[in-house]
């Protein structure tokens, strides 16, 4: 299940509640002081809801689709509120008491559905929903039985009666010892099922929910505490303010761990450039179990002859059995299988970091059978040049809406533009690395004629004749390094850099990196200039690129 919400708050938004929330603690911590509460309450009330507001904060500003950083968020508003409140407006004590409980019901829905935002498990939405709909029932009650000057003067100063208690009938007089129950029962429930979700977990999910099961000893074992000093009379006021620095810790630890899920999306990144242009399943398949953090990760290719998947060892992969705390992820290829990915569920957490993965495993098996087909026709990596070499990269801008407007004949530019591109590799030089669908990886010996190549491909994609509604425009880039030459192909950064150049141009422009201009040197062609750029940054480099276009130079 995908945890997102419709409509996320944006930056602006979430900043200026994050603001308003700080107030908030901080008008929380004052009142209570100057109503003579002593500093070992009115202190970890503020200091708490601050905590909660803040790392909520930086969950929704990381992931703002996922509403746990949202819940945690509502939690300290709504604890700093109820201080606050109490204070400014006696009559709303009666309120307080019966709402007490919506802030630990909220962190018990964020403890079971954490890191996802979602309730996965059956026995989880039961107990969610059960503990929710008890205490709604103990607040309908509490609002008509329960009198503020019952529980003292210290937790009510002052105190106002209560307009709806229904004194004459007196109805529900147990009503605090049913409270006291209900939260020592909800405290254990949350405790077991925290535990119970990091026992079924794997090694790679256990890691994720370990401040879960912090989180739900603490609030668990701390609900049932209050509850019994609750039943049975005692002031528990300094133990409870060592609870509730003890709940700091909690959204502290949810917040970190939370951030360090989503980083392993750049690992994965990560991952992918060092294998290059062409990776191997095989090593795609280590590196993400390295980055994931999972060394059970199964990459499985669909095998048409064994109508079933098929792991590095040709064995069958089942995806019908698998454990509970394992996820598939299916890939298809024009409706047809084409690979699965058996990883931890904690994965489905990130929805951009599975698209990252299936990105990579995608391109790894495709990339895999488009070599096994040109080693087929005699195309051999031993023929690609090696030490500096200068790689050209090319696709075509809006070719998905020239697709839908082409149709049919789509395939007749396609096959137009590959056939210029094979033409004007050959004669200058240049070898096919790559090519699928619109795009092109070519590798030169030579970077002038690497230059010239790239505006002899634009100049005839603009001299051809093309199906009426096609005006296919491509954008080159160009980057010169000292790649290995593996029995796969290509491996290295610079592939990956060269990639990121083309990604900076438009359709029919060129632009080449500083490698390219101090490789090229005092060979420019003829008719070519070189116009900078400047620094830009490319996705997934750490450091800005000098770029430059590669125009016509006038007559």
């Amino acid at each position: 299940m995908r945890p997102t919400m419709e409509r996320p708050l944006s930056s602006r938004a979430l900043t200026l509640i994050w603001l308003a929330g700080l107030g908030l603690s901080v008008a929380a911590s004052s009142l209570s002081a100057a109503n003579g509460r002593p500093p070992g309450v009115f202190l970890p009330v503020g200091i708490s809801s601050a905590v909660y507001v803040t790392s909520g904060y930086a969950m929704a500003r990381r992931r703002p689709a996922n509403r746990i950083g949202y819940l945690l968020g509502a939690i300290g508003l709504f604890q700093a509120a109820q201080v606050a409140l109490r204070h400014l407006i006696p009559v709303t004590e009666v309120a307080n008491v019966a709402l007490g409980p919506v802030g630990p019901v909220i962190l018990a829905y964020v403890l079971l559905a954490y890191p996802s935002g979602v309730l996965a498990g059956r026995i989880e939405r039961w107990a969610v929903g059960g503990i929710a709909l008890t205490f709604a029932l103990l607040a309908v009650a509490t609002v008509f039985t329960v009198e503020p000057v019952a529980h003292g003067t210290s937790r009510c100063p002052p105190c106002v009666p209560n307009p709806l208690r229904i004194t004459d009938l007196g109805v529900f007089p147990f009503i605090d010892d049913l409270n006291s129950v209900a939260v020592v029962a909800s405290g254990l429930i949350v405790s077991v099922l925290c535990f119970r979700r990091w026992w079924l977990a794997r090694e790679a999910a256990r890691r994720v929910l370990a401040p879960v099961l912090f989180g739900g000893i603490v609030t668990g074992l701390g609900f049932a505490v209050i509850g019994i000093v609750s039943a049975v009379g005692l002031d528990f006021s300094l133990g409870a303010q060592v609870l509730l620095l003890l709940q700091i810790l909690i959204p502290i630890a949810l917040a970190v761990t939370f951030v360090y899920v989503y980083a392993a999306r750049g690992a994965v990144s990560g991952a992918v450039v060092q294998l290059g242009a062409s990776p191997r399943t095989e090593a795609l398949e280590d590196a993400l179990r390295h980055a994931l953090g999972d060394p059970e990760l199964i990459v499985a290719r669909w095998s048409a002859a064994a109508g079933a998947y098929l792991d590095r060892e040709g064995q069958r992969v089942d995806l019908d059995r698998l454990d509970v705390a394992r996820a598939a992820l299916r890939l298809e290829r024009e409706g047809q299988p084409l690979a699965t990915v058996v990883h931890d569920a904690t994965l489905n957490v990130d929805a951009e970091l599975v698209a990252t993965v299936a990105d990579a495993v995608r391109f790894s098996v495709e990339s895999t059978e488009l070599r096994d087909q040109l080693r087929a026709r005699g195309g051999d990596v031993a023929n690609l040049p090696r030490g500096e070499v200068t790689f050209l990269f090319g696709d075509l801008e809006g070719s998905t809406e020239m697709l839908s407007a082409l149709g049919d004949a789509y395939i007749d530019v396609l096959a137009e533009l590959r056939r210029i591109v094979r033409e004007v590799t050959d004669r200058f030089g240049g070898r096919v690395v790559d090519a699928r669908a619109d795009e092109c990886f070519l590798a030169f010996a030579d970077p002038s004629q690497a230059m010239v190549a790239a505006g002899e491909i634009q100049r005839r994609l603009g001299d051809a004749i093309w199906p009426a509604g096609a005006a296919p425009r491509m954008r080159i880039g160009l980057h010169c390094g000292t790649p290995d030459l593996t029995a796969d192909g290509y491996v290295g950064i610079d592939v990956h850099r060269a990639a990121r150049v083309m990604a900076t141009a438009q359709g029919g422009q060129i632009v080449a990196s500083a490698t390219v201009a101090t490789a090229v040197g005092e060979r420019v062609p003829q008719g070519v200039n070189l116009v900078p750029l400047g620094y830009v940054s490319l996705k997934g480099i750490s450091e800005p690129e000098f770029l430059y276009r590669v125009v016509s130079a006038p007559d």
